[in-house]
């Protein structure tokens, strides 16, 4: 008895996908949505333009703000000035300004080595054995907009120990020493200090004690 087999269609039996085929996301594109072309585009690129030009105004107006802050609660935290030539010289034993320096005190006052003599002999002081005369010269100049005092006790020789030699007293070195007295704005004067101090002693530093701290100045 024959059996009937129906016909098979030509691509019977179905084709299997290869075992190694990996999927690849460059088969399949995926439509952007670009914001209607080209004009849209455009208006994201100026809305981004205008927003960051925005944020940059703002962000000057916050700085200028509080510099106005800064200037109404402290105009020296804002407008820093500019330091006097010599301010920051001779300001520790340690570290003195060398003799053709300058230094400025904090009441602006500039103080300026103009001459040192060793072995100095002067007719109303009696020469002592072991010992000599130091004859400073200085000259003081006002920097600053306001009378300025001074004082030949504001000034001291110092040794390599630090040992303090005090002046003499003006009416005893005669005519010439600095003494005392106060300096006008823009004005300046010269002065002698006088020492006396064991003969031949090196290593000498001129002290300046001022209102505000002290200035140092090596003598050789």
């Amino acid at each position: 008895m024959s059996q009937y087999y129906p016909q098979q269609s030509p691509f019977y039996p179905p084709e299997r996908p290869e075992d190694d085929y990996i999927y690849d996301e460059d088969d399949y594109e995926i439509e952007e949505d670009d914001g209607g072309g080209p004009g849209g585009s455009l208006l994201q690129r100026s809305l981004i333009f205008l927003t960051g030009g925005c944020l940059v105004f703002l962000c000057m107006i916050c700085c200028g703000l509080s510099l106005v802050g800064l200037w109404t609660l402290d105009p020296t935290a804002v407008f820093v000035p500019t330091p006097i030539p010599g301010s920051d010289l001779g300001l520790s034993f340690d570290e003195p300004a060398f003799p053709d320096e300058s230094v400025v005190s904090e009441q602006q006052v500039k103080l300026t080595l103009k001459e040192v003599n060793r072995n100095a002999a002067l007719a109303n002081v009696p020469a002592v054995e072991g010992r000599e005369l130091i004859i400073v010269t200085i000259e003081l100049v006002n920097l600053g907009e306001a009378d300025a005092d001074f004082n030949e006790r504001d000034f001291l020789l110092l040794n390599s120990f630090e040992e303090a030699y005090q002046p003499l007293a003006g009416a005893d070195v005669g005519e010439g020493a600095l003494g005392r007295g106060t300096l006008p704005p823009g004005e300046g004067l010269e002065g002698r200090l006088t020492f006396e101090v064991i003969a031949g002693e090196r290593d000498l530093v001129l002290t300046w004690e001022s209102s505000g701290g002290s200035r140092y100045i090596f003598l050789e």
